[in-house]
Parts: structure tokens; sequence; C-alpha cells
């Protein structure tokens, strides 16, 4: 992360922590706001509905699953140079989007993808979004690799971030 404001905000007298949780909040509050020409354009030019309720737990929703894929976002800028990063990312994401289903309706995806799909975070992902605005029952294993990618991203994204910090700081 080669940002001007890095180095300073590790001169301050709070820990790792408080940095680390920040940026997963910056990542959920972008991912917020990304939203929003989606929500409205739904809401205007189509005939999709949700009931205030749904749209109050695909709130919640967007915030638990927004945190693996920010984890990922750190784990990648925290590894690699920013220049390599960015490529990275894009070579990730998409392929994960492709993988999990997103880019089909429920249970509309190829066979190869529905098999890997439970596998992937972004599967668990969507799957908890489809539940939240409609009538679809969450696959266990695709939650419960879900959790796994979370604690596994967390673990990268730590490791990433302390090895940058003895790298640029020591």
């Amino acid at each position: 992360m080669e940002e001007p404001w890095n180095p300073y905000t590790r001169t301050l007298p709070a820990g790792s922590a408080p940095r680390f949780a920040g940026r997963i909040l910056a990542g959920m509050v972008l991912t917020y706001l990304s939203l929003v020409p989606v929500v409205v354009i739904a809401a205007t030019l189509t005939q999709a509905r949700i009931t205030p309720g749904a749209f109050l737990l695909a709130l919640a929703t967007v915030a638990v699953v927004s945190v693996p894929f920010t984890l990922l976002g750190l784990t990648i800028g925290y590894a690699l140079p920013s220049k390599a990063a960015i490529v990275v990312a894009q070579l990730v994401f998409f392929p994960l989007a492709f993988g999990g289903g997103l880019l089909s309706a429920p249970d509309q995806a190829p066979g190869f993808i529905e098999a890997i799909a439970p596998f992937l975070p972004t599967r668990g992902a969507v799957e908890l979004m489809w539940a939240a605005v409609g009538d679809y029952s969450v696959n266990l294993l695709s939650l419960v690799m879900l959790g796994v990618w979370v604690v596994v991203l967390a673990t990268l994204a730590g490791w990433a971030y302390r090895r940058d910090e003895g790298r640029r700081f020591s």
C-alpha cells in the first residue's frame, strides 16, 4: 500500500488493529457507495421490487459479504507493489465472480460452475444475498466455505501487513 498517508498513520500511537479495521470499514463504505447507482437504476428503470424488511436485510448482508473481499484486496495490496497489485486484483476477482456463479441466476450456471462454486467465497456471498432478497435456500457448504475464506484471508492479510511493515518501516 504505497499511499503518502500510510507512512504517517504508522507513526501514530495506535497499533495495527485500528488501521486494519479502518481499511475494512473503508472497504464497506466504498461497497455501499458503489451500490447506490445500481439500486437507483433498479428501483426506477426496472420491474424489480423489494420489501423494506428485505432491503434492510440486504444492507446487512452487504456488510457481511464485503469483508472477505476487502481482506483479499488488502492481502494483494500489502503483498505486492501497487502496479502489480492492480493487475493481480483484476486477474483474481473476475474469475472468482465467474466461478462463484455471480454472472448467472440462482441454479442456472453451467454444471462445472455449480461444481466449484460452493468452494469459492463469491458463492457464499451471492447465496446470502439471494436469500436476503428472494426465496432462496442457502447451501450450508457455501456458508462454511465463506467462513473458511474469511479466516484464511484475515490470516493472509495480517501476514502481508506485518511483512510490509517490516519491509518499509524497520
